[in-house]
């Protein structure tokens, strides 16, 4: 799992859902673009619903989502350099089908991959390996 800064996971999702052609991300904060300061804020739904979430709401139950470039924690992100702590993939597809669902238009399938990150992410974590050369497993 690679972290991603804030202005990179916005620069991304806005590249895949088709707001933005550029090669260079403009800013979050301070931005003119409406729509690039609409997926900032959204930002903040993606983690406060992740949050809620295992693993998120074990390994981050402090709330603090982001940390600026030295590791310092933040409870939201004031900077497009601050570092988002949980999954980039998860956080790019959040922030897409808030972003579509914000706009009236149809978001069902980037709510089923955020949906199906999410779960994949709880499921590795929960999952338990059995062995069964445990002398303790094996007592009837």
């Amino acid at each position: 799992m690679a972290l991603m800064t804030v202005g990179r996971i916005v620069y991304q999702a806005s590249l895949e859902i088709g707001i933005t052609q550029v090669k260079t991300p403009s800013p979050v904060f301070g931005s003119n673009d409406q729509d690039v300061v609409q997926m900032g804020s959204l930002l903040n739904a993606v983690a406060d619903e992740a949050l809620l979430e295992e693993p998120y709401c074990y390994t981050l139950g402090d709330d603090c989502w982001v940390t600026d470039t030295a590791g310092n924690p933040k409870l939201f992100p004031t900077l497009d350099t601050d570092i988002v702590l949980f999954d980039s993939r998860l956080a790019i597809n959040g922030l897409k089908y808030r972003f579509l669902q914000a706009k009236g238009l149809e978001f069902a399938e980037q709510l089923r991959d955020y949906t199906v990150r999410m779960n994949k992410l709880a499921a590795r974590v929960n999952a338990k390996v059995l062995d069964l050369d445990d002398n303790e497993s094996r007592a009837i």
